[in-house]
């Protein structure tokens, strides 16, 4: 039996491991387990094209490895000259395209074992970086990424800091893939994580009261921004214990919301953020991984227990929680104007694959106006700092391309999303973003013909039960089974602040949309004006609906 996530942690003298060894003196493309383990700190998933597993087997041949890079950006804030690297490596290292995340970040497949260092190096260069990308740690820190030359910047500046703050202080990413691939003894000390880091991943979001475009009911720490009269920032919310994933064959793990914590001042931000984080260090599930995520220690603990014990530890006395109010969802998409004559365009990116026409028209419009990005928490993309004329440019390249700006699109399909899944992904039990395009077709034609075109629908779809695109957290969450079969949840509030419940069992692909049918038909003829189809779903409840698909069928 090989060692455990916590034993390769313990011994791995701050992530170097046997790093080098595997990355740099081995001829094989892949990496041994306890590197694999390791090298998710540094934003590095190894990884198999699932589609080549059957034929490579049938000639006798090894699983050919590859290497996914997430590269972490914190409110997914980046310039159009490291967008453009990026753009270049994917051809140069990659397979000709990308992906924005649903966290954000950035990430590029396919990339060979000698091609990793190069684009580290490349990164660092230009101020970015894959340190946490993955790994035991605080993950990429998201927030509203809309700005508005207030509260949002407020934010979106201390969200950037605390993602600094929060990084691992290890010298081996910069030793194996930037300084000249040498490894030294450890010498740093890891303050905040130890050295066996977190339990498990740690996702923290931040946003502002009214627009919870960033889900973050969904992660373990959660940051609400409340403004002062003259709509400068004032308080945050803090929302400890969400997370979304679990797995179909364990009935105890599960789907948690983030519970309110209470509120702290701007200036006590960071020591409340480190108490949490240091609790969930000291206290998470390290003998189980399907636990070790924050949500279990919050459900067995309870909410008072986990609060004393923040306050203790960070010497801040939280304010006590208040109700938090959020409107319709966002996706920021289309022209907004703002002061002194430059506003943001936001622009559809299906799945967040930036590949075919979308990528060459973002080339031309970066080359050509050179505007900063942000990437947002529905997998797309602002271009900021635009003014009129530019972002007129823009719009005329984008749609010379063929590409439909956000206006020309039926709600539906701007505001759903879907994960990668296959071929890449270890953890799809089936297919996603492949798939998703016929699905989200056939829901909107239905969703046209009853009279609902206008009307937006959160749809989401992912691969396997560790909801990447948090789709049970969607009015309609679709999440992978097994291969061709899919769970279906229904009744998320598309404010992002209620989970959706699961109604129907391992439906096959082609019955999927025939099986909700009935169900967005009640809905077109019995909801109340203004009644979004999750808010109608949660007010029927989850046994009714069932028995009245059960009348039907019988």
């Amino acid at each position: 039996m090989g060692k455990s996530v916590e034993e390769i942690k313990a011994e791995s003298r701050h992530l170097r491991g046997h790093v080098y060894e595997d990355m740099f003196a081995s001829v094989d493309p892949g990496v041994s387990e306890e590197s694999r383990q390791i090298m998710k700190f540094f934003g590095l998933y190894m990884q198999d094209n699932r589609d080549e597993r059957k034929q490579r087997k049938a000639e006798g041949l090894d699983l050919h490895y590859s290497f996914m890079v997430r590269i972490a950006l914190a409110g997914g804030r980046l310039t159009a000259e490291q967008y453009l690297a990026i753009d270049a490596l994917a051809d140069e290292i990659g397979l000709g395209h990308f992906r924005l995340t649903s966290r954000q970040a950035i990430q590029m497949h396919g990339i060979a074992k000698p091609g990793v260092h190069r684009i580290i190096s490349r990164l660092h260069q230009l101020g970015a970086t894959t340190l946490a990308g993955c790994g035991d740690v605080e993950r990429n820190v998201m927030t509203c990424p809309v700005p508005d030359g207030g509260l949002r910047d407020e934010v979106a500046a201390v969200a950037d800091r605390l993602a600094r703050h929060l990084k691992p202080k290890t010298g081996a990413y910069l030793e194996l893939f930037v300084n000249g691939q040498k490894v030294y003894d450890m010498q740093e000390d890891e303050p905040l994580y130890g050295d066996t880091y977190l339990p498990r991943k740690f996702k923290t979001g931040f946003a502002v009261e009214g627009d919870n475009c960033t889900d973050i009911y969904s992660d373990d720490l959660g940051i609400v921004a409340h403004p002062d009269a003259d709509g400068r920032l004032a308080l945050f919310s803090i929302l400890v214990g969400g997370g979304l994933g679990h797995s179909h064959g364990l009935p105890n793990t599960k789907a948690f919301l983030a519970k309110p914590l209470g509120r702290v001042k701007p200036e006590d931000l960071t020591a409340v953020v480190e108490a949490v984080v240091t609790t969930q260090r000291d206290h998470g599930n390290r003998e189980n991984r399907k636990y070790a995520r924050m949500k279990y220690l919050v459900e067995e603990w309870g909410v008072d227990a986990f609060r004393a014990e923040v306050e203790r530890r960070s010497g801040v006395h939280l304010l006590p929680a208040e109700p938090i109010h959020f409107g319709p969802p966002q996706d920021h998409l289309g022209w907004h104007p703002g002061e002194n004559g430059v506003g943001h365009l936001g622009l559809f990116i299906p799945a967040g694959r930036v590949q075919g026409p979308v990528r060459e028209a973002l080339h031309t419009i970066l080359s050509e106006l050179g505007p900063n990005l942000r990437v947002t928490a529905q997998q797309n993309l602002l271009l900021i700092g635009l003014s009129a004329e530019e972002a007129r440019r823009a719009e005329q390249i984008w749609t010379q391309h063929g590409l439909a700006l956000a206006e020309a699109m039926h709600p539906v399909s701007r505001i759903s999303m879907a994960c990668v899944a296959l071929p890449t992904c270890g953890l799809a039990l089936a297919e996603a973003e492949r798939v998703f395009p016929a699905v989200l077709k056939q829901v909107d034609e239905l969703w046209a013909q009853l009279g609902l075109a206008e009307e937006p629908l959160v749809v989401r779809m992912t691969g396997c039960p560790n909801n990447c695109v948090r789709s049970e957290m969607a009015e309609i969450g679709v999440v992978g089974a097994s291969p061709g079969k899919y769970h279906i949840y229904l009744g998320g509030s598309p404010k992002g602040t209620r989970l959706a419940q699961k109604i129907f069992d391992r439906i096959p692909f082609d019955d999927l949309v025939p099986t909700i049918s009935p169900l967005l038909r009640w809905y077109a003829e019995e909801r109340r004006a203004g009644m979004a189809f999750g808010d109608w779903v949660a007010d029927q409840g989850i046994d009714r609906l069932q028995a009245r698909i059960q009348e039907v069928l019988s």
